[in-house]
């Protein structure tokens, strides 16, 4: 932990300025500044990637998982003319309030994430700016189409560096396969029958093992979306698997029983899941940030390509695991085979 120097000063004005608050000390926890007044812990988080309007949807989002006695949730202070964030150099900022430090360490994620999510699907009123529930297939079809012509412009471009050979090379393959889970995500909505576990929650944008900062036990709303709960879920698998190995094969499939046990997903919950994991976001997120990244996070990027690339055969094996697990466990789901997956496997 570091104390903030001469920036800090500007800082600590700005937030007395705006918040009527007296900032002591500003420390650096992870990535964000911090400071403490009394018991409580405070976030300055970055945000100028949010709206107005979808800020003030997750500010109720998150007053509503208090009143819910949801343990650990931060709230966003407001200012005191009663606005959701501040502004310092053009970047805008929320500052969270942390809840009072809770010990309990998130021992069963996949039980925790089931209770928040069964309260997050209680949430009485109308959500839109944070709406992705239902949107998957419009999403990806952009998301692909983009990059689709971003590629064929590659492909005339010379010379290419190595991360642009790689990407020229492997883009077909991920192309294939987003064009399954985008297939398996239609016939999904049309065979299965949706049922109450399938109505919109408070999911997150990527569901990791550090997304409830295990550090200081808080669950932030600035990353959350209203969504299918399978978003948690499979981001949590594709998590695991990519970046905790020995862990994924301990206990993967531990987290998805422990939620199961929570809170017992359906059919359609189970296939959700699987054209989540079909759909090649890591590979779609590595392309797009190496071309938003300044020069020192490319080499970063570059070698992330060439492991996703490495282990795309491993990723079909464990998509093909997911599968058998399945229906070895459930006895009652069979998904659906992937023709060419499956051929691979014999």
């Amino acid at each position: 932990m570091r104390t903030i120097s001469l920036e800090g000063k500007t800082l600590k004005k700005t937030i007395h300025d705006v918040y009527g608050i007296k900032v002591k000390e500003l420390t650096k926890e992870g990535q964000f500044e911090t400071f403490q007044l009394h018991q409580s812990r405070f976030l300055i988080v970055p945000a100028s990637h949010i709206d107005e309007d979808e800020l003030y949807e997750l500010y109720q989002l998150s007053q509503y998982m208090i009143e819910k006695r949801e343990p650990n949730i931060a709230s966003i202070v407001l200012t005191k003319e009663n606005h959701l964030f501040f502004e310092k150099d053009k970047i805008k900022y929320v500052i969270l309030k942390c809840s009072p430090y809770n010990q309990a360490r998130l021992t069963q994620l996949g039980r925790d994430l089931a209770r928040f999510h069964l309260k997050g699907r209680t949430y009485p009123y109308q959500v839109s700016k944070t709406q992705r529930i239902g949107q998957w297939k419009l999403l990806w079809e952009k998301r692909l189409d983009q990059l689709e012509n971003f590629w064929r412009g590659k492909i005339q471009s010379q010379p290419l560096t190595s991360f642009e050979k790689m990407f020229v090379e492997s883009f077909p393959y991920y192309l294939g396969l987003a064009e399954n889970a985008i297939q398996y995500l239609v016939d999904t909505e049309l065979d299965e029958e949706p049922q109450p576990i399938d109505s919109a929650t408070i999911c997150h944008h990527r569901f990791h093992s550090n997304t409830w900062n295990d550090v200081m036990c808080v669950k932030s709303p600035i990353d959350w979306v209203f969504d299918h709960s399978s978003r948690d879920i499979a981001e949590y698998m594709r998590y695991l698997y990519f970046e905790k190995q020995e862990e994924f094969k301990l206990s993967g499939y531990k987290f998805l029983d422990d939620y199961d046990r929570t809170s017992p997903l359906s059919s359609f919950s189970w296939r959700l899941i699987y054209s989540r994991l079909l759909f090649p976001i890591h590979y779609f997120e590595c392309v797009e940030s190496y071309y938003l990244a300044g020069d020192d996070m490319k080499l970063v990027l570059e070698d992330r390509m060439e492991e996703i690339l490495k282990s795309s055969g491993h990723y079909e094996s464990f998509l093909r695991s997911y599968s058998s697990m399945l229906s070895m466990r459930t006895k009652r789901i069979q998904l659906p085979a992937v023709d060419w997956l499956v051929n691979i496997g014999h």
